[in-house]
């Protein structure tokens, strides 16, 4: 059900990246899908959400979600409701015991945490996100909270990779030339990955502090969900990571 991180096993905090395996869904959403927007049965997603809780061992009740829009905030879960906007959670030890977490079908989900586990976050990154930094954003506030940068630890989860990021000149313009390629296809392709570990890079955290897991998005079908790959009406992974 889960892919993990060997870098966020070492800390006390829960986490993991969802795969499509090990849920009820049928159909497009099978079997694991954690979207409730495209059309899936709402008792499914809830009882995929129950299979999720309890094999990460955290009470459904204490995870929180906000509606993603692409931008770059990242709020506190004690301030997450149902009406929240954002696209990256975060949560700090002391505080009652939470999981935050994200959705992604393609777009890129980065998990922190640091190495007291004193604070924690969740962020997605899609290419409008990455644009605007929020992987900058999400290690700002962090440290804000109390951590020391060189003590983060980031975990970079399955997303849409180079060789299926295709992208329109408008797009890769906005991108620097070393995550671009526009010599071996037709359009420009965008490597999502190498520019959010930029980002974090730039931002204070040690490069032997950034973890990739799991794989492409777009090229595991029978692994994971993917926007790109079968459009609209599929299933959507979470990302979580817990202090408990």
């Amino acid at each position: 059900m889960f892919e993990r991180s060997t870098l966020l096993k070492k800390i006390p905090v829960g986490h993991g990246f969802t795969t499509r395996a090990g849920g009820v869904s049928e159909g497009r959403f099978a079997t694991l899908n954690l979207g409730r927007r495209w059309g899936d049965q709402a008792s499914a997603v809830r009882e995929n959400y129950r299979r999720v809780a309890r094999a990460g061992g955290f009470p459904l009740e204490r995870l929180r979600i906000v509606k993603q829009v692409h931008g770059a905030a990242v709020v506190p879960a004690s301030e997450v409701d149902e009406a929240s906007e954002a696209d990256g959670i975060w949560a700090r030890r002391g505080d009652a015991p939470v999981a935050v977490g994200v959705l992604t079908a393609d777009c890129v989900p980065i998990l922190l945490a640091d190495t007291s586990a004193t604070v924690v976050a969740a962020v997605h990154s899609g290419w409008r996100g990455t644009v605007a930094n929020i992987a900058g954003e999400a290690v700002r506030v962090l440290v804000e909270a109390g951590a020391r940068v060189d003590q983060l630890r980031a975990a970079i989860g399955p997303c849409i990779e180079l060789e299926a990021f295709e992208v329109g000149p408008e797009v890769a313009e906005q991108f620097p030339d070393a995550v671009v390629e526009r010599e071996r296809y037709p359009r420009p392709h965008v490597d999502l990955v190498a520019m959010v570990r930029l980002q974090l890079e730039r931002a204070g955290v040690p490069s032997v502090a950034i973890e990739r897991v799991g794989g492409c998005t777009h090229a595991n079908p029978s692994r994971y969900f993917s926007y790109r790959r079968d459009g609209a009406g599929i299933g959507q992974q979470l990302s979580w990571i817990g202090i408990f």
